[in-house]
């Protein structure tokens, strides 16, 4: 099976595809789609370049996209395979032509993320790559959510235009010195709150006064027929941290996510975060899975 570059006159092939790999009603169809698309607009990621199809007589039967992360030397490969090819060498094929593009724009590490697929999981070890991080996906599926009131001197309020350079400022300070995490850009910030599956009033800041304190980003995701909404990065600046401020900002997030009529809410922690676990174990959350991350050294 070939393997090509995206371009535009692919994207209904790739979106038709995208489809087959799930079981979405109109509106999870529509949420699912859009915020793929959307995705592949994200500043710095050239997808003509950095996209790449496998395809079978016209259709496409398998996708990669490589998210260049350079400022922490790796790239993030994302990829999704018909299932009667998972665990293939056809599916290797695309492994090997996206570690090649990763290793070609400069990236010192390759990072995949793995649910529960033994086959594709024993590909890439064979491969030489390497088990480094294990992400606990978590739900709430409760009716009520616990009692928190805000701290005096605290205010929690939505996003705004303008906010994107103080966001970020916030984001790069709470998440610096984490694992995976590469700085993000004021255009990158601006780029992803108009996506289909955000908006401004699910991204909630929490000031202390006039300065921020902490954020939640929170998005929707297809869940079948129904959506699901997330905490997608909930994050604290170091010099708030040890005030409990993190429980108010998250409650406050899923407070507006229910009343979206989202199906459940969920969320992914790195396992080894015992802080976090601990936060969203007391307000409900269960592990209902886990998500495996691949490491592959490039030099």
């Amino acid at each position: 099976m070939p393997i090509v570059n995206f371009n535009s006159s692919r994207m209904s092939g790739l979106l038709e595809f995208i489809e087959s790999l799930n079981s979405w009603g109109p509106r999870s169809r529509e949420l699912g789609l859009g915020t793929f698309e959307q995705s592949l607009g994200v500043p710095g990621l050239a997808p003509e370049d950095n996209c790449f199809l496998l395809e079978e007589d016209g259709r496409v039967r398998g996708f990669s996209l490589i998210f260049p992360e350079l400022p922490i030397g790796r790239s993030v490969l994302e990829m999704g395979i018909a299932r009667d090819l998972e665990g293939t060498p056809q599916e290797l094929d695309l492994v090997r032509r996206s570690v090649d593009r990763a290793r070609h724009i400069g990236a010192g590490v390759a990072h995949i993320c793995v649910t529960g697929n033994p086959s594709r999981a024993k590909m890439l070890e064979a491969e030489g790559f390497s088990l480094v991080r294990v992400y606990w996906d978590m739900v709430w599926s409760q009716n009520e959510l616990p009692d928190q009131e805000i701290p005096p001197g605290f205010s929690v309020r939505s996003y705004q235009q303008g906010d994107a350079t103080a966001l970020t400022e916030a984001q790069n300070s709470a998440f610096e010195g984490s694992w995976g995490f590469c700085p993000n850009t004021v255009d990158q910030i601006e780029y992803r709150s108009q996506m289909p599956n955000t908006s401004n009033q699910g991204i909630l800041i929490l000031n202390d006064g006039h300065k921020t304190a902490g954020y939640c980003w929170t998005c929707l995701s297809p869940l079948n027929e129904n959506t699901r909404g997330v905490i997608g990065m909930i994050g604290v600046v170091p010099e708030y941290r040890g005030r409990g401020i993190s429980r108010t900002i998250l409650l406050a997030s899923m407070e507006y996510l229910r009343s979206l009529d989202v199906a459940d809410i969920g969320l992914q922690v790195d396992g080894t975060n015992t802080p976090a676990t601990r936060l969203y174990t007391s307000v409900g959350f269960e592990k209902v899975g886990e998500l495996h991350w691949f490491e592959l050294l490039l030099s």
